[in-house]
């Protein structure tokens, strides 16, 4: 049961569909992969630790399985450019073998108009919502920034 939900390039900002996938960029509204709902959101509910309190770049699992339909969140944050210029994305989602993937990594804000950007290095907040409505709650989450592994977690 392999599909991918969406892949696109961290710097295209084109809005064309990929083999029948839909069509970015992933918003507020739910988007069905396998079975499952997934929304994206660029914001996080808890507080980034500064650089002497934990990784700069990660991601957490809350799981609220008791909900109709069961639901998983992915809350994090990823390090990379400017904020203002920046922005997180999501790249991929896919439900397989029993597997959620989730790949994000920072973009261009194609909507920044300033001259330069502020401030380098910024962390870049989201959340993912993925409501499990008629596919089973996978085993495991895996959560990639870029090609590093930030979270990989049994259900």
């Amino acid at each position: 049961m392999r599909r991918r939900a969406l892949l696109a390039s961290a710097a295209a900002v084109s809005t064309a569909s990929l083999a029948g996938c839909p069509t970015p960029p992933w918003g507020e509204v739910p988007e069905n992969v396998d079975g499952a709902d997934v929304t994206f959101h660029r914001e996080y509910d808890g507080e980034p630790p500064g650089p002497d309190n934990g990784p700069m770049d990660a991601a957490e699992l809350r799981r609220h399985l008791d909900e109709a339909p069961p639901r998983l969140v992915v809350a994090g944050w990823i390090l990379d450019g400017a904020r203002r210029c920046f922005r997180a994305a999501l790249l991929e989602a896919a439900l397989e073998e029993g597997i959620l993937r989730l790949r994000i990594e920072a973009e261009a804000e194609p909507d920044w108009e300033g001259d330069g950007c502020p401030d380098v290095a910024q962390t870049h907040p989201y959340s993912v919502t993925v409501a499990f409505s008629e596919a089973p709650v996978p085993d495991r989450v895996g959560v990639r920034h870029g090609d590093e592994t930030v979270l990989d977690e049994t259900v």
